[in-house]
């Protein structure tokens, strides 16, 4: 059984994100998706937009076809 994987060097959000505690993230991306952990990746609102900000990804879960990530903003580059 083939299992399809993509790497990442951006996260986009598409405002699915859950705030966690302070400045810490969780959200859940379709897809197995390999993450590079503990180094800052830019922030995306969506596909092809100009980086909202940096974060760092902290935890990669895969399962049921989906990659649960949590990370922590490290940088905002505007209020919205």
């Amino acid at each position: 059984m083939q299992m399809p994987i993509t790497m990442q060097s951006n996260l986009v959000t598409i405002g699915k994100e859950t705030r966690l505690e302070g400045n810490q993230f969780h959200i859940t991306l379709e897809g197995y998706r390999l993450f590079m952990l503990d180094h800052p990746v830019p922030v995306l609102k969506k596909e092809n937009s100009s980086p909202a900000g940096k974060a760092v990804i902290k935890e990669v879960t895969w399962k049921e076809n989906s990659t649960h990530l949590v990370y922590e903003l490290i940088d905002l580059h505007g209020v919205n």
